[in-house]
């Protein structure tokens, strides 16, 4: 198991919430004396280095892990904005320093087969740094924060019972289309009551992410400058477009027929939005688990017979307390896996309410922590903060890999039939990611859009992917449902990564119905590599191609096909 390493240059204890004590530790390993030939004096500077920023980013990920899993707690607000107000702009400014003279070091070339991908990232970085959107990323993790602060709030009064909109998803897959109808309409209406708020919030994020663009030299043009932020070097805005189309063309006429074949059985003219989600032979919810711990004591079964490493480390997390799967009043929403960058393990956040989808969003964070586990032992913390597009490979691949098995929560029927919604879902999937992308392609070319423009434009990809459900008198919802979509709003053009790494899943999946132990260790390998590599050779070493074309689409939605018509059967 991962033991936290020890500190070899920043002091025990260091208090990371103080400024001065923050940059006058970066302001020694700026004048610290590397001389010009030795190699092994500049390896060492930048391992400290990375140890510095790794305890930095543990204290913001404490933070911020602190006030998601209760909005409503003043003092982790306080101490969540303290960090990004007072530490965040001081560690960027002196990072920064530290980048110039490491590139600027006549040894760093001998360094070049170690860390050569890190120093083109570097490089990166200092083209896009400027002192001047210090404030400015400041403002936006406030306004991030904000904007939590919103959807945390979100509840509604069910069958007399105050409920968080997580708890609310049993109920939209209820048999009973009368109870279906009025939890959709509940939940979508408290959104919609703070459609202005959203607006609003999305409108000053946009506003502070243009203006970081401009002071970066992308006058205007958001789109150049994030796909170079985030190193998209094996990908373009063009490629992303096409993969748009291809799923228009080649996604979204299945899931019609997978749609019409559900208005068949549930004997209606057409589908409404409540009529998605349930059991189209009118059979209950599936009742996978009734408590978190429940959820997890399954999960573990899971992994201890998958593969002994996966048993190990989602134990070690049950053990010490690094995850938090209750979904309750005042905690975000969604879920997310962070890491604990100095001890080197994750944590994992979810809403478990006792659905099926709960499953399979364990087992997704699961396959992120695994990542984190995998690539704990890459010597600096760039190398543990992989790209995306494999990120979510790790994640979506563990999904369709580890629940080949769901016998610690169902007879083989009902895993049979929580298998099928889970292929449907990677199909219904596609559609909403290529609009999420294709919305924020069209916002961020548009700098003097305004409210009405978005809810059109969306209303526009909504027409253009349709997939034949009626919206007729909820016309108004639907065209405020991106808001429901986080990462609008707190990473944005994070999203396009799901549908790439969804095909490198399948991808996966297909090499594990064939060989599963090989298949498993290709993939624990390409893990470990962590960011240490291009991506397409992160794939290459997973045994699956990085490749998103129709010639990669084609077959692996055939392939998804074949699979829901084998479920069905059984």
């Amino acid at each position: 198991m991962i033991q936290k390493p020890a500190r070899n240059f920043v002091p025990t204890p260091f208090p990371s919430d103080d400024a001065i004590a923050v940059a006058s530790l970066y302001d020694t390993l700026e004048g610290r004396e590397i001389p010009t030939s030795d190699a092994g004096a500049l390896r060492l500077w930048i391992l400290d280095w990375s140890e510095f920023e790794s305890v930095l980013r543990e204290e913001s990920a404490r933070r911020y892990i602190a006030m998601t899993c209760d909005t409503r707690d003043p003092k982790a607000a306080e101490a969540f904005e303290h960090f990004t107000t007072q530490i965040e702009p001081v560690a960027s400014e002196k990072s920064d320093r530290l980048k110039r003279k490491l590139m600027q070091h006549p040894a760093r070339a001998l360094l070049e087969p170690e860390f050569g991908i890190w120093f083109r990232d570097v490089q990166v970085a200092l083209d896009l740094f400027r002192p001047e959107n210090i404030p400015l990323e400041t403002s936006i993790a406030l306004e991030v924060q904000a904007y939590q602060k919103i959807t945390g709030s979100h509840s509604v009064i069910f069958q007399g019972e105050e409920r968080t909109l997580s708890q609310m998803a049993p109920f939209q897959q209820s048999p009973d289309r009368k109870i279906r109808e009025e939890a959709w309409r509940l939940v979508a209406s408290r959104r919609f009551a703070d459609r202005e708020a959203l607006n609003e919030a999305f409108g000053k994020l946009f506003k502070l992410r243009l203006q970081v663009a401009d002071n970066s030299g992308f006058a205007g043009d958001f789109l150049s400058y994030i796909f170079k932020a985030k190193g998209r070097f094996d990908y373009s805005p063009k490629d992303c477009r096409s993969f748009h189309q291809s799923i228009r063309t080649l996604v979204v006429p299945r899931i019609k027929k997978i749609l019409a074949r559900r208005a068949q059985q549930m004997g209606l003219a057409s589908l409404r939005p409540w009529d998605v989600d349930c059991d189209p032979l009118g059979r209950n919810p599936l009742k996978p688990f009734l408590t978190g711990d429940e959820l997890l004591g399954k999960v573990q079964s899971i992994f201890n017979e998958l593969h002994p490493r996966f048993g190990e480390w989602f134990g070690h997390m049950r053990t010490e307390g690094l995850i938090d799967t209750e979904s309750r009043m005042g905690k975000a929403p969604g879920g997310y896996q962070i890491s604990l960058d100095e001890s080197r393990v994750p944590f994992i956040f979810t809403n478990a309410s006792g659905t099926n989808g709960d499953v399979y969003t364990m087992l997704h964070e699961a396959g992120h922590s695994f990542h984190q586990f995998a690539m704990a032992h890459q010597p600096i913390v760039a190398f543990r903060d992989t790209p995306a597009e494999f990120a979510e490979v790790a994640s979506m691949s563990m999904e369709l890999i580890a629940s080949s098995d769901l016998s610690p929560f169902y007879p083989t029927a009902e895993a049979a039939r929580s298998r099928q919604e889970q292929f449907e879902d990677v199909i219904l999937l596609l559609p909403w990611v290529a609009m999420v992308d294709a919305f924020q392609h069209e916002l961020y070319t548009r700098p003097g859009h305004t409210a009405k423009d978005r809810q059109e434009l969306w209303m526009q990809l909504q027409l253009e992917f349709d997939t034949g459900i009626d919206w007729s008198g909820l016309e108004e919802l639907r065209a405020y449902s991106w808001q429901r979509q986080l990462h609008i709003f707190e990473v944005p053009f994070y999203y396009i990564e799901y549908g790439i790494a969804q095909l490198g899943a399948l991808q996966l999946w297909a090499n594990y119905r064939k060989n599963p132990t090989q298949a498993l260790e290709h993939m624990i390998e390409a893990l470990s590599l962590g960011a240490s590599s291009p991506l397409p050779e992160l794939f290459s070493r997973a045994g699956i191609r990085f490749n998103f074309t129709e010639a990669t689409l084609e077959p692996l939605m055939s392939m998804v096909e074949e699979e829901l018509a084998r479920l069905e059967k059984a």
